[in-house]
């Protein structure tokens, strides 16, 4: 679908003044850079204006009618229409039937939008409910799971003593890792949270930067089954690093 069929609804509801909100300034904004989709809002609202003073005027070409009916319908659609031996009294009386449909498709055409944009923030809404609601399973699971091993990480006997409490169950990988009154860090540093395996090198296990003093990391991505010894804080680059740069300023016994 190019830009122009994109807006082809949207400039037929723009031509009689339907469209409201977020839509009418897309449209505006398009219209500014689209000389195109200008000249044909221009003969979209030619057309409606012959089709509004069709009872009271001469008749519009039949290109008008075909024109404006096509901007504002997927599929092309006929009415059949039947001439009668009245002549032009019967054909007046056409075009108002026609003119009073024409407004009744608008005004359907923008209640369809309006009902697609509405059913589709509920469904946006109940898609994100339910994501949170696994969240909050899985995090429930790991919190009560009878394997979970919990660590404790303090630093300092000075209050407010900075302290991190990591829950970590190996055979399914997953970490929840909270920590209070962690001391503000220079500019583009930022703390770093390491397994300590039995075996081999530390892990990282995520980079954070509290706020107030607090912080959290929420299943990190870390490999299975790896058994940890404990869990570390040390201080690195704000982008973090594959390996720790320096001294832990926090180190976990487990609990």
């Amino acid at each position: 679908m190019s830009v122009h069929e994109q807006f082809a609804d949207d400039l037929a509801l723009y031509a009689i003044g339907a469209l409201q909100g977020s839509e009418r300034a897309a449209v505006e904004t398009h219209l500014r850079e689209c000389a195109q989709c200008r000249s044909e809002l221009e003969r979209l609202r030619g057309d409606a204006a012959l089709l509004a003073f069709s009872t009271s005027g001469p008749r519009p070409p039949s290109r008008s009618r075909e024109r404006l009916l096509s901007a504002i319908a997927r599929e092309p659609r006929s009415v059949p229409v039947s001439r009668s031996k009245w002549g032009p009294w019967w054909s007046t009386l056409e075009w108002a039937a026609a003119a009073a449909l024409l407004v009744v498709v608008f005004l359907l055409l923008h209640q369809n939008r309006l009902l697609r944009t509405r059913i589709g923030d509920l469904e946006a809404g109940s898609t994100e409910q339910q994501q949170q609601l696994q969240q909050a399973k899985q995090l429930l699971a790991t919190l009560t799971a009878p394997d979970a091993a919990r660590y404790v990480l303090v630093a300092g006997n000075r209050p407010p003593q900075p302290q991190g409490k990591a829950i970590y169950v190996a055979s399914s990988g997953t970490l929840v890792f909270l920590a209070s009154n962690l001391p503000d860090l220079p500019p583009q540093k930022a703390y770093e949270l390491w397994l300590i395996p039995t075996t081999g090198s530390p892990i990282p296990a995520g980079v954070f930067k509290p706020r107030q003093g607090s912080a959290a990391i929420i299943k990190p991505p870390l490999p299975l089954g790896v058994e940890a010894k404990t869990f570390a804080i040390t201080v690195e680059p704000e982008a973090g690093s594959p390996a720790p740069t320096s001294q832990p300023i926090m180190v976990g016994t487990r609990g």
